[in-house]
C-alpha cells in the first residue's frame, strides 16, 4: 500500500512541476512580444473589400495580434485591420510597421488573408521593437471561416456556415455560429449557441460550451470543462480539471484529478473518473459510472445504474431500474430504488432502504443497515453486524464476528453466523439460525423454528394461533435453552441434556424422568415436534408470556 501511495505522490509532483513549467511559458510569452518601457508607438490602418462567391469561404492565416470575424448580410469580405509597432525612435517604428504586409488573395475557394512580417520579426530576435496585428472582418453570414492564428485572442461571429479555428497562446469564442471545429492551447475556449456540432480541442485552458443543437465533442487538458444546453449527444475527455455537464442529449465523460458533475441527461450517461468526484442526477437512461479514489453520488437515475469504483464511497436514490454496485474501502447507501439491488462491496458498511426488487446486498469488514426491501433479502458480510427490518419475501444472512438483528420479515428467515448474537423478531415465516459463541433470540415466529448454537444460550418464544403449533428445533451446548409455549399447544417433545437439568412448567405426559437430563412425552394431544437437545447446560419448557 506505502508504495502505491508513494508513486501517486510522485505524480502528483510530475504534474505540479509541469504546470509550473507552463506557468512561466505564458509568463514569458507575453514579456517576449512586449516593447519596453519609453519606446515609440506607432499604428496604422489597413481597409479593404473584396467580394465572395456563394459556397465560398474565409481563410485566414495570422499571428501576434487578435483576430475578430463576424457575419453579416451581403456578399463581400470587409477587411479591417491595425498594425501596430513599437521601436527606440519613432522611424525605426514606422520602418517595422511598414514591412508589416497583409496580403489578400481570391481563389477559386473564396478569400484568404495572410499576414507576412519582416524576417527579424522572430519572437527570439526581436531586442528592440515589437509588433502586433489586429483584425476585425466582416463576412457573409453564409460564408465558412477557416482561421489558423498564435499568440492572439480569436473570435467567431453570427457566422452560419462551417467554422474550424486553431489557435495557440489565446482565448477563442464563437456565438451563434453553425457549429465545426475549435482548436486551442493556452487559452480559454467559449462557445455560446451552434446551430450544428461541434468539435473542441483544447490544451491547458478551460472550455465553456453552451446552446448547441447538434452533438458536442470536447477534449481538454489542465483545464476547467462546463457544457449546459446540449440538444444531443455530449462526449467529454478531461484531465486534471473538473467537468460540468448540465441539460444535453447522451453523454459520456472521461476525467481524472477532478470533480465530474452531471445534470438534466435526456438518455444514457456513462462516466469514467479517476481520483476525482462522479455526481451525477436526473438522467432518462442508464448511468453506467466508473471512479477510483473520489465519492459517487447519483439521483433521479429513469433506468438501471451500474457503478464500479474503488476506494469510493457511493451514495444513490430514486433509481426507476436496477442498482448494481462494486466498490472497495466506501460505504454504499441507497435508496429508493425501484428494481434489483445487488452491492459488492469490501471494507466497507452497505445502508439500504426502501428497495422494490430483491436486494443482495454483500460485505466485508462493514456492517449491513437495511429496512423497507419490497422483494426478500440477502445480506453477506464478514466481521460486521447485520440488521434487517420490514421485509417483504425471505430473509438470509450470513456473517461472523457481528450480531444479527432482524425484525418484522414476511416471509422465511435463514441466519448463518458465528462468534455473534442472534436476535429473530416478528416473523412470518420459517426461522433457521445458527451461530456460536454468542445467544440467540427467536421471537414472535409463525413458522417452524431451528435453531442451532454452541457455546450460547437459546430463547424462543413462537406465536402460533391459538391451539396451532409448528415443529421447533434447539441445540446448544455450555449455555441454557428456554423455550415459551402456549398451554393449548400439543407436542411430541424429546429433551436431552448433560450436566444439566430439564425444566417444565406444562403439563408433559412422560415416559422419562421429570427434572433428570432425559424427557420424552406428550404435551397435550401432541402432533408437532419439539427436540431439544444441550449439553452442560438446562432445558426449561416455559408458560408463554400472556
Amino acid at each position: 500500500m506505502s508504495g502505491t501511495f508513494e508513486h501517486l505522490g510522485k505524480q502528483r509532483m510530475r504534474l505540479m512541476r509541469a504546470a509550473g513549467f507552463l506557468s512561466l511559458l505564458l509568463i514569458a510569452v507575453p514579456l517576449a512580444l512586449s516593447a519596453k518601457a519609453g519606446q515609440e508607438q506607432v499604428s496604422k490602418d489597413f481597409q479593404k473589400t473584396v467580394s465572395i462567391g456563394a459556397g465560398q469561404g474565409l481563410r485566414v492565416e495570422h499571428k501576434f495580434g487578435e483576430v475578430k470575424i463576424h457575419g453579416e448580410a451581403g456578399s463581400e469580405v470587409k477587411i479591417s485591420a491595425t498594425i501596430h509597432a513599437q521601436a527606440d525612435s519613432r522611424a525605426e517604428a514606422e520602418s517595422f510597421a511598414a514591412a508589416i504586409r497583409i496580403e489578400v488573395e481570391q481563389t477559386a475557394n473564396g478569400v484568404s488573408i495572410r499576414t507576412v512580417y519582416p524576417e527579424s520579426s522572430s519572437v527570439f530576435h526581436r531586442n528592440k521593437a515589437s509588433y502586433s496585428v489586429d483584425y476585425n472582418i466582416a463576412v457573409p453570414t453564409n460564408a465558412a471561416v477557416f482561421v489558423k492564428n498564435n499568440f492572439g485572442n480569436v473570435g467567431v461571429t453570427s457566422v452560419h456556415a462551417k467554422v474550424e479555428v486553431e489557435n495557440s497562446h489565446g482565448s477563442l469564442s464563437a456565438q451563434d455560429v453553425a457549429g465545426g471545429k475549435l482548436t486551442n492551447s493556452f487559452g480559454n475556449v467559449d462557445v455560446n449557441g451552434a446551430a450544428g456540432d461541434v468539435s473542441v480541442v483544447d490544451n491547458n485552458g478551460s472550455v465553456t460550451v453552451s446552446s448547441v443543437k447538434g452533438t458536442l465533442e470536447i477534449r481538454d487538458r489542465f483545464g476547467n470543462i462546463t457544457a449546459r444546453n446540449i440538444e444531443n449527444k455530449a462526449t467529454i475527455t478531461g484531465g486534471n480539471g473538473s467537468v460540468e455537464l448540465n441539460q444535453s442529449g447522451a453523454a459520456a465523460i472521461v476525467n481524472s484529478f477532478g470533480a465530474v458533475n452531471a445534470r438534466e441527461i435526456r438518455g444514457d450517461l456513462s462516466v469514467r473518473n479517476d481520483n476525482g468526484s462522479i455526481d451525477v442526477a436526473d438522467v432518462k437512461g442508464t448511468a453506467t459510472l466508473h471512479g477510483n479514489f473520489g465519492d459517487i453520488t447519483f439521483s433521479n437515475v429513469l433506468r438501471n445504474v451500474d457503478c464500479t469504483a474503488s476506494n469510493s464511497r457511493v451514495k444513490g436514490g430514486t433509481v426507476g431500474g436496477s442498482v448494481t454496485v462494486s466498490t472497495t474501502f466506501g460505504e454504499v447507501s441507497l435508496e429508493g430504488i425501484d428494481g434489483p439491488v445487488d452491492v459488492k462491496d469490501s471494507n466497507g458498511s452497505v445502508i439500504a432502504s426502501e428497495i422494490k426488487g430483491a436486494a443482495k446486498l454483500a460485505t466485508s469488514f462493514g456492517a449491513i443497515e437495511a429496512h423497507g426491501l419490497h422483494k426478500g433479502a440477502q445480506a453477506t458480510t464478514g466481521n460486521g453486524h447485520v440488521h434487517l427490518s420490514d421485509v417483504t419475501g425471505d430473509a438470509y444472512v450470513k456473517t461472523s464476528f457481528g450480531s444479527v438483528d432482524v425484525q418484522r420479515i414476511n416471509g422465511n428467515v435463514t441466519i448463518e453466523n458465528s462468534n455473534g448474537q442472534v436476535s429473530v423478531n416478528s416473523v412470518k415465516g420459517d426461522v433457521s439460525a445458527k451461530t456460536s459463541f454468542a445467544g440467540t433470540s427467536v421471537e414472535d415466529a409463525t413458522g417452524q423454528i431451528t435453531v442451532d448454537n454452541q457455546n450460547g444460550g437459546v430463547t424462543i418464544a413462537p406465536s402460533y394461533a391459538t391451539g396451532g403449533c409448528k415443529d421447533i428445533s434447539a441445540k446448544t451446548s455450555f449455555s441454557a435453552i428456554q423455550v415459551r409455549l402456549s398451554e393449548s399447544a400439543g407436542y411430541d417433545v424429546t429433551a436431552r441434556t448433560s450436566f444439566g437439568h430439564i425444566k417444565t412448567e406444562l403439563s408433559v405426559t412422560s415416559s422419562g424422568d421429570v427434572g433428570g437430563d432425559s424427557l420424552n412425552g406428550k404435551i397435550g394431544t401432541g402432533g408437532c415436534r419439539l427436540s431439544l437437545t444441550n449439553s452442560n447446560g438446562g432445558i426449561e419448557i416455559l408458560k408463554a408470556s400472556r
